[in-house]
């Protein structure tokens, strides 16, 4: 049987099989998590300590040394364990790591009226619950023992330590999508026949992890099929809250070689909130430059409804017939201008038109320039 050298960072296997064996599982939790001298591990058996290299002034010291008789200049090496996927804070940092891992979300040709939509723009998926939607796993070399897990969690530093769990309506026996199936506290299923639904102890975090697999002939990469069992909107549940899956790619003892954080919405209209967010995060970044012209576009506005108010209802201007639709092309005009956006030959022709029929020689001069 082995010993843990100076330089090693695990017990080895026989060892951790001995161990357990001998000791109880919370003993054993507390020497693998603590950095106690060794004088307080007391009711540890023999076999623990034979399998422990102690290293005095630089030098090993026999295991047959029982750990009265060490000195308390006596130094021992613990395993150092990998941070947990799972815990109270986990990382949302995209990590390709060594295997340059990826997911990727696109749409076949035949799934343009699907009901799900990711955007690129927004890194989001939009999907209707119980859809099933291929996730596709891009990994350059797959190796024996590395798994993927599946693992979603709050945004919101707010809520980032809370578990991602079902609402009490879909977690209800009840409900359809939980009859003959054990793991009802899950907000994600997943279609794959060696996939296991784990929760972590201490954090209370739901995830599934899967195996990992050679890509197929032509093909970089591998897919596998998830669905969501409860809504965003469900109240005692995700209510409302902004939401993300961290997939990570994991070896066999839990170490993370790879990580890509999506962000997700489970909703009823995919494709129309997906547009509502398009059009809220470009609004957003368009009133960037327009806070910095605030002054210019105020004096304009007014500048502006005085000519307007004498707009005629009888104009030959199909575009400007009505002083409103007036005020909006001109200040979609002066956002362009003032976000240095070139204007296309369609909106000069409405400037054009504008100043012919309304007499706004001044501003139109102003803008053009």
């Amino acid at each position: 049987m082995s010993n843990l050298s100076r330089e090693s960072s695990f017990l080895s296997s026989d060892a951790l099989e001995t161990i357990m064996g001998r000791v109880s599982s919370n003993d054993f939790e507390m020497i693998l998590s603590s950095s106690m001298k060794l004088e307080n591990l007391d009711g540890v058996e023999d076999c623990l300590l034979e399998n422990i290299t102690y290293v005095k002034d630089g030098e090993e010291v026999p295991h047959t040394m029982l750990y009265g008789q060490i000195p308390d200049t006596t130094q021992y090496v613990m395993p150092i364990l990998p941070a947990s996927s799972t815990g109270a804070q986990p990382s949302t940092e995209d990590y390709p790591g060594p295997h340059n891992f990826d997911v990727q979300l696109s749409k076949t040709a035949c799934e343009k009226r699907s009901k799900w939509e990711f955007s690129s723009q927004l890194n989001k998926l939009f999907a209707v619950m119980l859809t099933k939607i291929p996730v596709k796993f891009k990994i350059n070399s797959v190796e024996p023992g590395l798994r993927i897990r599946v693992l979603p969690i709050f945004v919101s530093q707010d809520s980032l330590g809370e578990p991602v769990k079902r609402c009490p309506t879909h977690v209800s026996e009840l409900e359809k999508s939980n009859k003959d199936f054990e793991h009802v506290e899950h907000i994600i299923r997943c279609d794959h026949q060696q996939a296991t639904y784990e929760k972590n102890p201490q954090s209370e975090r739901l995830s599934i992890v899967v195996p990992t697999e050679s890509p197929q002939p032509g093909s970089d990469t591998f897919t596998v099929i998830i669905s969501f069992v409860c809504k965003n909107s469900c109240s005692l549940g995700m209510n409302r809250r902004s939401t993300a899956l961290i997939f990570t790619l994991e070896t066999l003892y839990g170490e993370v070689v790879g990580r890509k954080m999506i962000n997700f919405r489970i909703c009823s209209c995919p494709r129309r909130d997906m547009s509502k967010e398009e059009e809220s995060n470009e609004s957003v970044q368009d009133n960037k430059p327009e806070e910095k012209n605030t002054e210019i576009m105020s004096q304009d506005k007014k500048i502006l409804k005085k000519r307007v108010k004498r707009l005629s209802k009888d104009s030959e201007s199909v575009k400007i017939r009505l002083p409103k639709m007036c005020l909006k092309h001109l200040r979609e005009i002066i956002l362009m201008i003032n976000g240095n956006r070139e204007l296309t030959e369609g909106w000069r022709e409405c400037l054009e038109d504008i100043n012919k029929h309304l007499s706004l020689c001044t501003v139109c001069t102003y803008i053009l320039n």
